[in-house]
């Protein structure tokens, strides 16, 4: 009631798969009859699309358990064990004070009876070994027991809760946020937030599980398969109760019934008693009095204990490790393409190569796509490289075009050896290629085809041109043949002999 409406505030807390407080709604009341609340249970039972819960814990109001009843007819409704506790405190607590004996048992009788049956029992002798009938504050605690003593609701799924703390903590969140002089709008804008940094601490135990990889308490095998199946705070729940397999020792008792005895006075969690034990190898079933499965959704020290004992701890039967504890699915699933296979007996055409490398870049900008969808930071950070890479990439093909287009005008402007040389200059991984040795010859080499009878006579008569002989041609004819006149030297020495 710390707003300036002077108005009730109420939140919807739940926990999600790695034990945080979630909120799933919240409302405000003018006052706290029966009348109120039922309104408010309708309007969040409308919201969740007519799911109504399971398990409901609330404080000791009497309006509120009322409504409960009318609004959530299948719901198993408790109330908070601290809650009642401190208030038997204020009336009880100078009593107790000076009888100890009475004060620890009664602690003892409240947390650790195992069914309704032992605790009327326990009850009963205590209330009559320490002459305490007369007592009206024991006898109202009494009255109201199947409201918060454990053993009521040990079937029930409240796991790792039996209070109201995560309500409490939640609205001690809210004040850090909220401040009681603000408005209605202001609220709401104030409730988003706190919604958002909800989900970002999700998002960073989901970075733990996959960034991070926790060391094994043991060499059990069942503990490996934990680590690979569970959330992380779920395992660490898992691994201690694994770790409490050491406090016990077991011994068989009938033909599918262990009993589990402490070795120590006392064991955190379950105190100073022994627990029954059935098990079935054949069926897979186990089943423990504490019924730590039933209310926790995991089995529980003494289970593992008597599978220690029968050597069969290689792995948890899959009915037991629920679906809310384990590793979410994969909501986005990556789709590769399918490379060509290179060849083996040839080199990979052009197109091939094409193919590959798109392939391959297909694959790894899937994963990439995947990482940056995660969040909207993720997402305009991968923006922010996409459009510089698209950029670069563009002006690399503009600059590789410029060159082709400058060495196509350098050959068309050349002559056939300074284009050759100059088209080899540009390709400097070509440096190593040699001319081959050049060979002079004399004219056209003669044919080496073998001609048919068809063309080694000709058919038509050849006649000089010249003298009109069939026996030469005009080449070959005496008449175009004159001799080459003398040196004008030869006659002088003529005259002068």
């Amino acid at each position: 009631m710390t707003n300036m409406y002077n108005m009730p505030f109420t939140p919807f807390v739940g926990i999600n798969r790695y034990c945080q407080t979630i909120q799933l709604g919240c409302g405000f009341l003018k006052n706290e009859n029966i009348e109120s609340f039922v309104w408010l249970f309708q309007e969040f039972l409308e919201a969740m699309g007519g799911l109504q819960p399971d398990n409901f814990i609330t404080d000791q109001d009497a309006a509120m358990r009322s409504a409960v009843l009318v609004s959530f007819p299948n719901c198993c409704h408790r109330n908070c064990r601290w809650n009642i506790m401190q208030n038997a405190q204020a009336v009880l607590g100078n009593f107790l004070s000076k009888h100890e004996e009475l004060r620890t048992e009664l602690n003892e009788i409240i947390d650790y009876s195992m069914s309704v049956e032992e605790f009327e029992t326990r009850w009963a002798q205590m209330i009559t070994k320490h002459n305490v009938v007369d007592n009206t504050h024991l006898y109202d605690l009494y009255h109201i027991r199947a409201t918060f003593v454990p053993t009521y609701f040990k079937e029930r799924f409240f796991p790792f809760l039996q209070t109201t703390a995560r309500s409490e903590g939640f609205n001690a969140v809210l004040k850090t946020y909220i401040d009681p002089h603000n408005n209605l709008h202001h609220f709401f804008l104030q409730y988003m937030k706190l919604q958002e940094k909800i989900d970002v601490a999700e998002d960073a135990v989901e970075f733990k599980d996959e960034d991070k990889t926790l060391r094994a308490w043991g060499d059990f095998p069942v503990e490996e398969q934990a680590l690979q199946v569970y959330t992380r705070p779920i395992y660490l729940r898992f691994r201690a109760e694994l770790r409490k397999v050491t406090s016990y020792n077991v011994q068989h008792v009938g033909h599918e019934t262990y009993d589990v005895s402490p070795i120590k006075n006392y064991v955190y969690g379950y105190g100073s008693r022994s627990y029954k034990v059935e098990a079935n190898l054949e069926a897979e079933n186990y089943n423990c009095e504490c019924c730590k499965f039933s209310r926790d959704g995991l089995l529980c020290c003494h289970i593992f204990r008597v599978m220690m004992q029968l050597g069969n701890i290689d792995r948890i039967p899959e009915k037991y490790i629920l679906k809310r504890w384990r590793i979410p699915e994969e909501i986005i699933v990556e789709e590769k393409l399918e490379l060509p296979k290179v060849p083996v007996d040839r080199k990979m055409s052009n197109k091939e190569r094409q193919q590959l490398r798109y392939g391959t870049m297909c694959n790894d900008f899937t994963k990439v796509a995947k990482i940056s969808s995660t969040s909207d930071k993720g997402k305009a950070l991968a923006d922010k490289y996409m459009q510089a890479l698209g950029k670069e990439l563009l002006d690399m093909k503009a600059s590789e075009s410029a060159k082709r287009k400058k060495r196509k005008n350098a050959t068309t402007s050349q002559d056939g050896e300074g284009a050759n040389d100059g088209g080899l200059d540009s390709f400097p991984q070509f440096d190593h290629v040699q001319d081959p040795v050049y060979v002079p010859k004399q004219g056209r080499p003669a044919e080496k085809r073998k001609q048919s009878g068809l063309h080694l006579k000709s058919s038509k008569v050849v006649k000089c041109s010249l003298c009109g002989s069939n026996q030469h041609t005009a080449a070959m004819c005496k008449d175009k043949i004159t001799p080459a006149p003398e040196p004008k030297e030869f006659d002088f020495f003529r005259e002068m002999v």
